[in-house]
């Protein structure tokens, strides 16, 4: 594996997503970090959150429908997306490990499942 730097631009970046509760996008994680670090550009922070992503640092959750997000918590879990709000949450599902060993002609090494619907804040909204 090729032995990455540890940059002050990286740093700031982990540190950011670390603080944050909710799955952020690249974008909005760029306007956090340059209020931080003024002089940084956009690309900076794409190409380290994917560099934080691959090196299993932060969590990447592919979307079908918008910009992905980044996940401050790295271990398997599962996601909801709410349909109205567009917000992304962690499920408290437990995450199933015996997916990954389904028999396949495929080698599987992890799976992700996003859940779809409406989280219970919209869903309040509409039972008033």
């Amino acid at each position: 594996m090729k032995e990455t730097r540890n940059t002050s631009q990286k740093d700031i970046i982990r540190k950011e997503i670390m603080l944050q509760s909710d799955h952020l996008t690249a974008d909005q994680i760029y306007v956090l970090v340059k209020e931080k670090m003024p002089c940084i550009s956009r690309a900076t922070v794409f190409r380290n959150l994917k560099k934080l992503a691959e090196m299993g640092e932060i969590g990447f959750v592919p979307t079908m429908d918008g910009a992905d997000c980044f996940d401050y918590r790295n271990h398997n879990h599962y996601h909801f997306k709410c349909n109205e709000c567009h917000r992304l949450f962690d499920t408290d599902i437990p995450y199933d490990e015996n997916l990954d060993k389904v028999d396949s002609e495929f080698k599987i090494l992890k799976h992700e499942t996003l859940f779809y619907g409406v989280c219970p804040e919209c869903f309040a909204k509409h039972t008033v």
